[in-house]
C-alpha cells in the first residue's frame, strides 16, 4: 500500500498549480486585449484606402473612354458596357466599400468627380466619416494633356 501512496503522490507534484495556470490566463487574456485594441480602426483605414485605389482606376478608364471617343462617359455604366468595338474599360464595376453600391458619378465640365460617402454613408462628416472625392486625389484636373 505504501508504493500506491507513493506513486499517487508524485503525480500529483507533476501538474500545473492552480496560480500558475490564474497567471497565464492573464497573460493570454492581456495580449489578446492589445491585438483587438491594435486593430481596430483598421478597416476603416482599408476602405479609405481601397476607395482611392478604386478612384484611381475608375479616373484612368475614363481617361482612356475619353481618348477613344473624344467626350467623358456619361455614366458608370459606359465604362462596364462593352462599346461597339467590343472594348471594356472597367471589367467589374468598384463598388464602394462602405455601401457595396456604385460610387457617386458626376459629369463635370473638369471631367469626372467621384463620391463617396465614407463610413456614416451621409454627407458632412469627420475621420472615416469624411467624405472621399476624387478631387481630393491631387493631380489637379481630369483632363489629359
Amino acid at each position: 500500500m505504501s508504493q500506491l501512496h507513493e506513486k499517487y503522490r508524485n503525480n500529483s507534484k507533476s501538474g500545473f498549480t492552480l496560480i500558475e495556470l490564474i497567471v497565464v490566463i492573464t497573460i493570454i487574456g492581456i495580449l489578446a486585449g492589445t491585438v483587438v485594441v491594435s486593430t481596430s480602426g483598421r478597416s476603416d483605414q482599408a476602405r479609405a484606402k481601397r476607395v482611392l485605389s478604386d478612384f484611381a482606376a475608375i479616373k484612368s478608364a475614363a481617361s482612356m473612354y475619353r481618348e477613344d471617343n473624344r467626350e467623358w462617359p456619361e455614366t458608370l455604366d459606359q465604362l462596364l458596357e462593352p462599346t461597339d468595338e467590343g472594348i471594356v474599360y472597367l471589367d467589374t464595376p468598384p463598388l464602394d466599400p462602405w455601401t457595396d453600391e456604385y460610387y457617386e458619378y458626376e459629369l463635370t465640365e473638369n471631367g469626372i468627380l467621384l463620391t463617396s460617402y465614407g463610413a456614416d454613408m451621409s454627407q458632412g462628416g469627420s475621420g472615416f466619416d469624411e467624405d472621399i472625392s476624387s478631387d481630393d486625389m491631387g493631380g489637379g484636373s481630369n483632363n489629359p494633356r
